[in-house]
């Protein structure tokens, strides 16, 4: 029989690579995680819960909790700022179906948090692992009239169907001059300030980039996207988050970024710089080796005082699956590199700032409770939180 003119077939490397990719991630998520170890010190192995205890502060204090991946909250001055928790981790083949939030994992992740109090929501980009879990935040007892939300208008047209132009949870601030804003959002005590930046690549192979998810959504959207996958990424923004006194004075500044990017895409402007410092840098740890100058440049030109080091556990597993590194992008030695350049990158002029409740006696060797710490750095746990002191002396 005459062999057939169509083979053999050649598949092209643009087919191929993202299919072994996709084989890679998940052989990866089948292996049993082991145990982690940074600067010396191992990482706890679960996620833990919240304790109402943390947000019971005064006000010289800010509490800052990790709900895991690029979700935070900060408590101040009696007010609560959350940036897009993200719980319902729907898997990397799950990403491709139609998956909506998972309700049951939202419900745990927020539990003894002031999740339900929050007067503001920054979305830094429109993946899925930001913006992904919004729809069901009213479910989890966050009310649309109660919040606004600062986000790009990918992230505003994807969610329309939850935000009429009208309601106090439609709101937008641009850094870029092509986010029309629709309302000023602001809350009592703290002032939000919009920075452009960029999404550095999710993943590197044979010299060949992949962004997941690139692109905008122009139009206000009927229905909210399907898939996990239909998240758009939009333009991508950092923020920088002061916190106010009674006169409305900086007393802590946070420069929180949940994408990676260097220098020559992101900044902090001088005049910005000239007003305050930046205290604590709420980093995104994945695919930092993608990117020449980050950590450093956060270092150097904000003259950062400290570093939490987020978004860096393997979201494609279930929340209560054993803690691991996001797969093929970190590991235990990316991880140790990280906190080295934090370290060599610290300015001489930054502030001497560091958590109060982080002591030896808060977190024993082995207590499960606290992540790994260093003088200028923590790789937080999800459910842990960080008490910061914003008087001289604390």
């Amino acid at each position: 029989m005459a062999a057939s003119p169509h083979w053999p077939y050649r598949v092209p490397r643009k087919v191929w690579i993202p299919v072994l990719i996709g084989i890679a991630i998940v052989a990866f998520m089948v292996v049993p995680g082991c145990a982690v170890y940074v600067a010396g010190q191992r990482v706890p192995t679960y996620a833990i819960s919240a304790d109402t205890e943390d947000f019971a502060i005064t006000n010289d204090i800010a509490a800052l909790h990790y709900y895991g991946v690029g979700g935070w909250g900060v408590k101040w001055r009696g007010e609560y700022l959350i940036m897009a928790p993200y719980f319902s981790n729907h898997g990397f083949l799950g990403m491709f179906g139609k998956n909506g939030p998972d309700l049951a994992a939202i419900h745990e992740g927020v539990r003894n948090t002031p999740f339900s109090d929050a007067g503001l929501i920054l979305v830094g980009h429109g993946h899925v692992d930001h913006a992904a879990d919004i729809p069901a935040y009213a479910a989890a007892g966050l009310r649309p009239k109660q919040a606004g939300m600062i986000a790009n208008e990918t992230t505003l047209n994807m969610l329309a169907k939850i935000m009429p132009p009208n309601e106090s949870f439609r709101c937008a601030e641009s850094p870029l001059g092509n986010d029309e804003p629709t309302k000023d959002c602001t809350l009592r005590g703290f002032r939000v300030t919009p920075l452009a930046s960029q999404h550095a690549p999710n993943v590197k192979v044979l010299g060949m980039e992949f962004t997941i998810s690139k692109g905008t959504v122009d139009e206000p959207q009927p229905q909210l996207p399907a898939r996990p996958v239909d998240y758009r990424l939009g333009n991508t923004w950092a923020y920088l988050i002061d916190l106010l006194d009674e006169n409305d004075e900086i007393v802590l500044r946070i420069h929180y970024m949940d994408a990676v990017a260097g220098s020559e895409h992101s900044n902090i402007s001088a005049s910005l710089l000239q007003q305050h410092k930046v205290d604590i840098h709420i980093a995104c740890v994945p695919g930092f080796h993608y990117v020449e100058d980050y950590p450093e440049w956060v270092m150097d030109q904000g003259q950062t005082g400290y570093v939490l080091m987020g978004h860096w556990e393997d979201f494609f597993q279930p929340r209560d699956d054993r803690l691991k590194p996001v797969t093929l992008v970190l590991g235990e030695s990316k991880l140790n590199t990280f906190a080295r350049r934090i370290e060599s990158g610290k300015s001489k002029d930054a502030r001497h700032i560091s958590p109060l409740n982080k002591s030896d006696d808060d977190c024993p060797v082995d207590a499960e409770v606290c992540g790994p710490r260093g003088d200028s750095w923590a790789l937080p746990i999800p459910g842990e939180t960080y008490h910061f002191g914003v008087r001289a002396g604390l």
